[in-house]
């Protein structure tokens, strides 16, 4: 969401060669990954609360899921390594297990679990699985009858098995399920003879079985049979079954460091004792790192197999993914794909799946994968290409319909984040991330640091968004409402050939809680369309004026939109507009003034349609009076604007104190000035700006007519960016404020 013009953390990608040669890697731990360090802390469970965080990032909202009975954000504890399942039969239901620290002052920590009959939308957290023990590595699955299933890591490096009917609402204990340190689980769905089958694998570390790793339950985890050797001894990876109930199992040697992926094909036997038939080493072009600076006392990525069981022309093909540091690496990694169309025989030279320049200083890490229905591949990671001090991350996706040959343009899909805040006494944010696909999309659960520590998040990510093409959205301005002349008038044009589903919102008490002091306290909204008529207006959103565009109660739609403003007072409009121009005018309920929000919000940025070439004409005073304009690039590449501060030009069109002398600043989210100008026929060399402009200006067709106007064109990457108009030496007036679309 756009609030007050200073957004935080998209800047323009640095590129670095890659260097050749081999360097030595740190070596992997010999001790567990998980272990019991410190008591539950001393001090009370902090009660504190706060409403859940809802983190919007262009068309994608991420819900916060760690939260109370009640749904309320918990103060002061922390929440990391989330593990997400899915009701096949009912995609509404779905569940969330994470490691829960009730305090940040202890490493001691719970099974946490949360569940949502709303798709997502909204969590319940009722408590843990059991309080006050301690337990880890949080794994969750489902069968395909809709019975969810928790496996957990207890402090004596043994596992026991938990199962919900209630779509994860409460949970009961299955019994012990043997296991150890970073275990792992999947459940045969097919219709093989293994069908309902438990499969699980855990490391050589934090191992109770003298180096034995595996185990099998024919029975949905009442009993499971005595563990037995991997070949090769794979580690910290997942396991999957292909469309015959074959299974195979990803990991990393510990000692070798070497990635493989096993393969038998007579765990589906319940009268047999397993054996691995195929042990095939993997080249993920680097290796599994621990211990780095972005994670200090975890895993960078851990190994990801998922098969394709589509029926279609990749079904049973193999898939691994993992985060790894590329050969010739010391510092950074890269998210790698590799896949076998043999049954596990032999694997594809690796691919890397993120797509902006070689960097060795930028980690993309967390890597993690699914395989939907249909056979499209979904890929999630973190990924620091647009922090410009390498201090923030943002989940990233990426998907393939052709078995992973080809890859979409990768898309940010949330706000960033700095990862090393709010760590638990455990400087780490967990091990891992997960992703359960469907046809339609796919299903993350992820750990961010919105609030200010760690939190569990869920978000949808819709193939058919993230592909949408690069254009301008959710768009927005502040300044100073006065009266007549001097009301916000912010222009828009919806373009291409289909409705676009907006809503508008204008915004004034709710600004008091970022510091504003004078915010308007009652905004009327008012929508024009390109002949002057208007076509809808709102004072107050809990109460629908019908009219024009507005055709029924809209109060809640609203609600449901999760962008209802906070405050009675403030104004809203939801509209479906063809395209053509349209205005949205901002003022004060019986002439009152004061600082303001207008904001427009695209419901649907990969229709047919596009929000563009957006303006605000408003009186610019000083200090926080100056008019702050915000606006989102969405979808994938650069897009090219023109960003214009226009002042003088207005006299004509009967503005008598029109801004004699507008300087105009651009910056990107994390607040950086990317650039500025005063007087568009003077360039100023910096930031994003590296050449004479004002060719380019007047080639773009929409040179300012005055020369004391500014302008700057921008070739932009995806994220949230401000313009800020002022006048020079603090001159006030009317300005204008537009940024038009080049492309």
């Amino acid at each position: 969401m756009l609030r007050l013009g200073l957004l935080t953390a998209i800047c323009l990608l640095l590129a670095a060669a890659a260097f050749s040669q081999t360097v030595d890697r740190k070596p992997l731990p010999t001790e567990p990954l998980e272990k019991y360090d410190n008591p539950p802390a001393a001090a009370p469970r902090i009660m504190a609360i706060s409403p859940a965080l809802v983190s919007r990032f262009g068309s994608y909202t991420s819900y916060q899921a760690n939260v109370d009975a009640n749904g309320n954000n918990i103060v002061g504890d922390a929440a990391n390594e989330p593990s997400i399942c899915v009701d096949p039969n009912n995609s509404n239901r779905m569940s969330i297990g994470w490691r829960q620290f009730n305090s940040v002052a202890s490493n001691f920590r719970q099974a946490g679990f949360a569940y949502t009959t709303t798709g997502g939308s909204s969590w319940i957290a009722p408590g843990v699985l059991q309080n006050n023990v301690f337990r880890s590595d949080p794994v969750l699955n489902s069968d395909n009858a809709g019975s969810f299933f928790y496996l957990s890591l207890l402090e004596n490096f043994f596992d026991d098995l938990w199962r919900s009917i209630t779509g994860g609402q409460s949970w009961t204990l299955v019994g012990p399920a043997d296991g150890g340190d970073k275990q792992w689980f999947t459940i045969d769905n097919t219709n093989s003879s293994g069908h309902g089958f438990q499969y699980q694998c855990w490391s050589t570390d934090g191992n109770n079985y003298g180096g034995r790793q595996f185990t099998r339950s024919t029975n949905g985890g009442l009993a499971w049979m005595n563990p037995i050797n991997i070949p090769n001894s794979p580690a910290w990876g997942t396991l999957d079954v292909d469309s015959t109930g074959n299974l195979f199992i990803g990991g990393v040697n510990l000692t070798t460091n070497g990635i493989w992926s096993v393969r038998s094909t007579n765990a589906k036997n319940g009268a047999v004792t397993p054996t691995f038939d195929q042990s095939t080493h993997v080249n993920l072009g680097g290796d599994i790192v621990f211990g780095q600076s972005i994670n200090p006392e975890g895993l960078v990525g851990q190994v990801f197999l998922s098969v394709d069981r589509s029926g279609t022309s990749t079904n049973d093909n193999v898939y691994l993914l993992a985060s790894v540091q590329p050969t010739g690496f010391t510092i950074g990694s890269d998210v790698m794909f590799a896949r076998s169309t043999d049954g596990g025989t032999t694997f594809s030279a690796p691919l890397r799946i993120n797509d902006d320049a070689v960097n060795h200083a930028k980690w993309h890490w967390f890597g993690t994968l699914s395989v939907a229905p249909s056979g499209r591949i979904d890929a999630v990671w973190y990924d620091m290409r647009n922090s410009p001090n390498n201090g923030t991350s943002q989940l990233f996706y990426s998907y393939s319909t052709d078995g992973g040959d080809s890859w979409s343009a990768n898309v940010a899909v949330t706000n960033p984040f700095n990862p090393s805040i709010g760590y638990p006494n455990q400087q780490k944010i967990g091990d891992y991330i997960t992703v359960v696909s469907d046809d339609d999309g796919a299903n993350v659960a992820y750990a961010a640091t919105f609030n200010g520590e760690e939190d569990i998040y869920y978000v949808r990510i819709l193939p058919s968004a993230a592909v949408a093409q690069t254009n301008l959205g959710n768009i927005s301005t502040r300044s100073f409402v006065q009266t007549g002349e001097h009301v916000m008038i912010g222009g828009f044009i919806v373009e291409g050939t289909g409705t676009k589903r907006v809503i508008i919102r204008a915004i004034g008490p709710e600004l008091t809680q970022f510091g504003v002091t004078d915010p308007l306290a009652n905004p009327r909204l008012e929508l024009y369309n390109g002949t002057g008529a208007l076509i809808g207006t709102n004072d107050d959103w809990q109460t629908t004026i019908l009219g024009g565009v507005i055709t029924r109660n809209q109060v809640n739609d609203i609600q449901n939109s999760s962008l209802a403003p906070t405050e009675t007072s403030e104004s809203a409009i939801i509209a479906d507009l063809q395209p053509g121009n349209y205005t949205a005018i901002v003022r004060g309920v019986n002439n009152t003034t004061g600082v303001a929000l207008v904001e427009v919000y695209d419901f649907n940025p990969g229709a047919g349609s596009t929000l563009g070439n957006i303006s605000t004409r408003s009186f610019v005073q000083t200090g926080e009076h100056v008019m702050i304009g915000g606006f989102i690039v969405q979808g994938s590449g650069l897009k090219r604007v023109i960003i214009r501060a226009i002042g003088p030009e207005l006299r004509q069109f009967g503005i008598t104190d029109a801004l004699a002398n507008p300087k105009l600043e651009l910056y990107n989210r994390a607040g950086a000035l990317i650039a500025s100008n005063d007087n568009w026929q003077s360039t100023i060399i910096g930031g994003i700006i590296t050449r004479n402009q004002v060719s380019d200006i007047q080639d773009s067709g929409h040179a300012p007519t005055e020369a004391n106007e500014s302008a700057i064109i921008a070739d932009l990457p995806p994220g949230n960016y401000t313009a800020i108009v002022r006048g020079v030496t603090n001159t006030v007036g009317v300005a204008l404020a537009e940024v038009y679309n080049l492309d």
